[in-house]
């Protein structure tokens, strides 16, 4: 606090002001790269599916594409009101229907045949138990023979340890600083975005806070859930890591064989 009482700084709930400009930030770059990987991931594997889910959807770029592009029903996932009423406004598409939902307790309408979690959305989940549950509920969603598509950052982010930058947007009015900080003890990494808007004397602050995990971590985690696991690939080249890249996405499928239900 300022001498008088006067607030240097208001914390507000992730993704609540960033929502409105997730997209110029991050989102359109994310989406773009995403979208290129999944369909070499497609052709490579030869996945089919009539059906989908974008788990951790944020503003709904990717569960859009999967509508239109792809032609197939969507189950859009986020716990950010915000982020979904953003992606709403981005895409008004019958073909998507959209949930708010914790991956944890996640239950879908009816199962799918593709899932689909981009950009960081299992590093939110700060625990290997949350992790584990996760996968669980992904793979009770999912029908038989049905495939998970997902990315994660490794401990091998960030190489400097501290990075921050600042960047202003003039169209819209606003500016926007992003500081990450790297704890390799606790393999956290803490976003601290401060947005100053025209109209508001008290800029706003949103901690965001990712877990990185290893290559075996989430394999180990993925089979735990009865996932078989078809490949793993650096998500710059797409070829099978050697060592462990910064970012890595991993495929994996349901067993073909439906279950028998355990009374």
């Amino acid at each position: 606090m300022m001498p008088g009482g006067r607030a240097l700084m208001q914390l507000v709930r992730p993704y609540s002001r960033l929502a409105a400009t997730y997209d110029q930030t991050l989102g359109w770059a994310s989406f773009v790269r995403t979208r290129r990987a999944f369909e070499r991931l497609v052709r490579h594997y030869g996945i089919r599916f009539a059906s989908a889910a974008d788990l951790g959807c944020g503003t709904g770029l990717f569960a859009c594409y999967l509508g239109r592009y792809w032609g197939v029903p969507v189950f859009a996932v986020d716990r950010s009101p915000e982020m979904l009423q953003v992606a709403r406004c981005n895409c008004p598409d019958p073909r998507v229907c959209w949930l708010r939902q914790d991956l944890r307790c996640l239950r879908l309408p009816c199962p799918v045949d593709l899932a689909t979690a981009n950009f960081d959305t299992v590093n939110h989940l700060l625990t290997a138990p949350s992790l584990r549950a996760a996968f669980r509920r992904v793979y009770a969603n999912l029908r038989p023979g049905g495939w998970f598509v997902f990315d994660f950052v490794t401990p091998r982010l960030p190489r400097d340890g501290l990075r921050a930058y600042f960047r202003r947007f003039r169209s819209l009015g606003l500016h926007l600083l992003r500081r990450i900080r790297w704890d390799p003890r606790t393999r956290v990494l803490s976003s601290l975005i401060v947005r100053r808007a025209p109209a508001s004397c008290v800029p706003e602050m949103e901690v965001h806070r990712e877990r990185a995990y290893t290559p075996r971590q989430v394999v180990r985690c993925l089979r735990a859930a009865g996932f078989l696991v078809r490949g793993l690939h650096d998500a710059w080249t797409l070829r099978s890591p050697q060592r462990c890249p910064e970012r890595i996405i991993a495929v994996a499928q349901k067993s073909r064989r439906r279950e028998v239900s355990r009374t």
